[in-house]
């Protein structure tokens, strides 16, 4: 592990990383545009939706962060696709850069190019032509920390304020909790000891404080509810959860037995992925690998139910813990 002063990492790494992370996070956000076209306005109206109170659907009414962050940006650059476009390639950026700055602290510079390079490219596989959410560009920089943090061994003031703000830009946070909680409860098995409690209990009240603030938010900011009426799907007026195990059964089905151009088996590969690299990374370094993978591995297992597979968008959640553990099996240097 590298112990050199922070400084330092940036006096001998910063610029080409800088220039990188950006570059990266232009080209990411032409591949959106290619891909979208004009549905990328569809996109830009959803964020606006959670401003005004009038969501396409309930869950997206807590969503706040994105949508708030461009309001405030709006004002100096002058329009809300204008700040919309502009806070996507920052996300994109600052990921490009905490992906560089994880890697390397973790498995040296040439894994960390590797990192970054499976970060994009995972990426841009996973853009779909329907949506592309602002909170997803969040996604990405919120579960990179969280790698970084678990394999860093930081305490729980830091998850904790990492899920304060992530809940913020999205549910899906509550793996972050559900991690605090379980891996001190995996870490005492195996050492069969107490687990550390402070972890633990940090990661209930996180879970409990989550649940009441989502909704807490939802509530007081909810006007009105237009995916409905817009989507003509009345069936799904006021629910607060969106299960799609049907549609998502059909999907992978499809992707065994009815494969396209598109190549749908490989979503199912990158589904399966997160599984098959806490193998073999817990083999190699240990149970941090294995505690990151325990988490990943709930999403996993939640995606099927809760996600639209086809939205390949979904899957970004697993991309900075895959690109990362790709870069960590080639490491073939000690890192500094």
């Amino acid at each position: 592990m590298d112990r050199r002063p922070f400084l330092r990492i940036v006096e001998i790494h910063g610029i080409s990383w800088v220039l990188a992370a950006l570059l990266g996070a232009i080209a990411q956000f032409r591949m959106i545009a290619t891909i979208m076209g004009g549905g990328y306005g569809d996109s830009i109206a959803a964020a606006q939706g959670v401003v005004a109170g009038t969501p396409h659907w309930l869950v997206y009414q807590s969503r706040v962060l994105g949508p708030w962050m461009v309001q405030l940006l709006s004002g100096p650059v002058g329009s809300f696709q204008a700040a919309h476009v502009l806070y996507t390639i920052g996300l994109y950026f600052l990921t490009g850069l905490a992906m560089l700055v994880t890697v390397y602290r973790f498995h040296g510079a040439k894994a960390a190019w590797i990192g970054f390079l499976c970060f994009h490219v995972l990426c841009m596989f996973l853009i779909n032509r329907r949506w592309h959410y602002i909170w997803d560009s969040g996604e990405l920089l919120s579960f990179t920390l969280f790698c970084y943090f678990v394999l860093a061994g930081k305490d729980w003031r830091w998850m904790t304020g990492l899920f304060c703000v992530s809940i913020l830009n999205r549910e899906s946070a509550f793996f972050i909790a559900a991690w605090m909680i379980l891996y001190p409860l995996l870490t005492a098995a195996l050492d069969r000891a107490r687990p550390r409690l402070p972890m633990l209990l940090a990661g209930l009240a996180c879970l409990v404080g989550g649940v009441a603030l989502v909704q807490g938010l939802r509530a007081a900011l909810l006007k009105q509810e237009i995916g409905p009426d817009l989507f003509g799907m009345p069936e799904m007026a006021g629910r607060s959860f969106h299960p799609h195990v049907q549609d998502n059964i059909a999907y992978l089905a499809d992707a065994f037995l009815q494969p396209t151009l598109e190549f749908n088996i490989l979503i199912v590969v990158l589904l399966l992925g997160p599984l098959v690299l806490t193998w073999l990374l817990a083999r190699r370094f240990g149970r941090r690998y294995l505690g990151l993978g325990l988490a990943h591995g709930l999403i996993v297992l939640s995606l099927p139910i809760v996600g639209v597979l086809p939205e390949t968008r979904v899957l970004f959640d697993l991309v900075p813990f895959m690109a990362i553990g790709f870069a960590a099996l080639v490491q073939e240097e000690q890192p500094g």
